[in-house]
């Protein structure tokens, strides 16, 4: 199938040199691009019709479609209006098994190649698919870029290992690298807001469709569909409760839930299915993109751009992490707020214009400088940038280290009690105010005010005096809670807040109504299901009310906690609907729990329970 189409679109972008294309300018062609074990993959090519020199590629490789198919016509070949201006040949197609493409989907295929040349996987797919273009594309100048968010983060970074002569830079934004550690599990816990996506990643398919509509959801909190009523998320999930009595939400043959069902440790099916740990085989440029908001992908933009400075500080990796939420470095709304939080005007268009732009322009046409750092980092305290000339988070040299101590207050030495709470499975602590979203969770909740739970007698909280020096922390917070329970298993949730002054004065950039004074504004949550306290393919049941040690990881943080502001902790034992609830009594595998087997347990929090932050001095 091969069809030429003349794009023309109402969107005009601003001329930014020379020969400066609108989108009306590039003309589409479809192929199908033939991988070395006979399967073919769909592709779409949009290039300049009229040029004046050899252009580069810049691909995007999906699992969501690449429509419109045909003779109809995209909206926009990038969200990056310098980038279509400056004329590049975009080129999309769909992943092994999704859409229009042949063969069969694997969710974060492992590189089956690296252990068996005569394997195939998505790196000998993005091979195929690059030794192609340069057979095969006319004016063609022989460099290829990648970028993408979320599963095409996940694509553009493993296509940094391919080793393709041709591919020179890749930007992952937002990567996937891990669904056992982020999006549809999180540390153990299952993430239930993404029950009603599944079926997207898999639904079993007769052969190649083009039509969204074919993977259909099952919507059984829809109440009056005629005046769009839905049930209340948390109520509707709580009067289930158990994840036995959710599974008609999806298609019974969906084989990706099977796969999560099937191994809820982190064994050696989860363990090949990692990919920070294949990154050490990059051989291109790459600059990770990302949000410290992303609820989705915070564990992908941080550990890919860890293990990249780790192993491959030779390539000289990037980071460029901002206050968006998950893939919104590609917006251009202007003023940027999340929820309830200004975080300032023109973030994504000056990074597009500044970064991005002139990444691609240096590594696939020579042209100008690309950027000369090794981090650009969004201090979330002060809402200033920051432009690190090495690795961004190993600057902390100093730490300050807070105690859990019985009286509610974060003390600087352990002390002897412990404080007390009921999880009560019939009333788990909801993450939101909100009781609509039935589509993943609200972004905004990674930085919402968390007044709302503060005062419930599950919410431990923790909170330091007024703040009289600035505590800058830089680097990978510590928490290390020691815990008991009456029950076997627990599910263990660490908050770090910013509580804003309560003499703050309101600003022309609050959102309207909104009580700013003593703001609790949630800087980062940590979790961790209690029977993975010593390893992820090593659950064990807590001894009941014998003390343990837990580590509940919390990932970098870049906030400044400013005079005047105070730290609180918060530790609980649920964020309901975000993710399951734990039954508490220990079941091997939470998925097969009974109603009967959601228990009330106490839990106790010692005060030799701490927080360390990494600090700079």
């Amino acid at each position: 199938m091969k069809i030429l189409v003349i794009i023309a679109l109402v969107l005009m972008v601003p001329r930014v040199q020379a020969q400066a294309f609108t989108p009306a300018d590039y003309e589409k062609e479809e192929v199908y691009i033939t991988m070395r074990d006979g399967v073919r993959l769909f592709t779409s090519i949009y290039r300049p019709k009229v040029a004046t020199e050899d252009l580069p590629v810049i691909i995007k490789r999906t699992p969501y479609s690449i429509a419109p198919y045909g003779d109809q016509l995209m909206k926009s070949v990038s969200h990056n209006p310098h980038l279509v201006a400056s004329g590049y040949i975009f080129v999309f197609q769909d992943m092994r098994g999704r859409f229009m493409s042949e063969g069969h989907f694997e969710n974060t295929k492992p590189p089956y190649s690296f252990w068996d040349t005569t394997k195939t996987d998505e790196v000998t797919d993005s091979w195929d698919t690059y030794q192609w273009l340069v057979d095969n594309l006319k004016g063609f100048n022989g460099n290829i870029g990648q970028y993408g968010n979320s599963y095409l983060g996940f694509t553009a970074l493993l296509a940094s290992t391919s080793g393709h002569p041709a591919l020179k830079a890749v930007m992952p934004m937002a990567p996937v690298t891990d669904f056992y550690f982020e999006d549809f599990s999180r540390y153990g816990i299952f993430a239930l807001n993404y029950l009603p996506v599944i079926d997207m990643f898999g639904h079993p398919r007769t052969g190649p469709f083009a039509n969204w509509g074919e993977i259909t959801y099952r919507t059984p909190y829809l109440v009056d569909k005629e005046n769009e009523l839905y049930d209340d998320y948390y109520d509707f999930f709580l009067s289930r409760k158990n994840i036995k009595s959710m599974e008609d939400i999806l298609h019974r043959d969906n084989f990706f839930w099977k796969e999560l069902r099937e191994h809820r440790n982190y064994d050696e099916f989860r363990q090949q299915r990692g990919w920070i740990q294949y990154l050490d085989s990059a051989k291109c440029q790459v600059m990770v993109v990302g949000g410290w908001n992303d609820e989705q992908n915070l564990y992908g933009i941080l550990n890919s751009y860890r293990e990249l400075m780790e192993k491959r500080a030779d390539l000289t990796p990037k980071l460029v992490i901002g206050p968006w939420s998950h893939g919104h470095n590609k917006r251009r709304d202007g003023q940027y707020r999340l929820g309830n939080i200004y975080y300032g005007d023109s973030i994504s268009e000056d990074f597009q214009r500044d970064i991005e732009f002139p990444y691609f322009e240096k590594h696939l046409k020579n042209k100008g400088e690309a950027p000369n750092f090794s981090a650009k980092v969004f201090n979330m305290g002060t809402h200033q940038w920051e432009i690190y000339a090495d690795n961004a988070f190993k600057r902390a040299k100093d730490s300050v280290t807070l105690f859990l101590a019985e009286n509610a207050a974060l003390a600087s030495t352990p002390t002897k009690g412990y404080r007390s709470f009921i999880s009560d499975p019939n009333s788990p602590v909801p993450f939101i105010q909100e009781d609509y979203f039935y589509r993943m969770a609200p972004k905004h909740y990674m930085n919402d005010d968390q007044r709302f739970v503060s005062k419930r007698p599950d919410v431990l909280s923790y909170v330091s005096p007024i703040l009289k020096d600035t505590i800058d922390v830089n680097g990978l917070i510590q928490a290390y809670i020691d815990f008991s329970t009456d029950h076997g298993d627990a599910d263990i949730y660490v908050k770090i807040i910013d509580i804003l002054p309560m003499d703050r004065k309101p600003l022309a950039t609050d959102a309207p109504g909104l009580k700013m004074n003593g703001y609790q504004k949630l800087v980062r949550q940590g979790y961790i299901r209690g029977r993975y306290r010593d390893g992820f393919n090593d659950p064990k049941p807590f001894k009941k009310n014998k003390r343990s040690e837990v580590e509940v990881p919390l990932l970098e943080v870049r906030h400044t906690f400013l005079p005047g502001h105070r730290i609180m902790i918060q530790i609980q034992s649920s964020m309901f609907p975000l993710f399951e609830l734990n039954p508490q009594k220990y079941i091997e595998n939470t998925f097969d729990a009974e109603l009967e087997d959601f228990e009330r347990a106490e839990h106790r929090v010692y005060g030799t329970s701490k927080i360390v932050f990494p600090v700079m001095k």
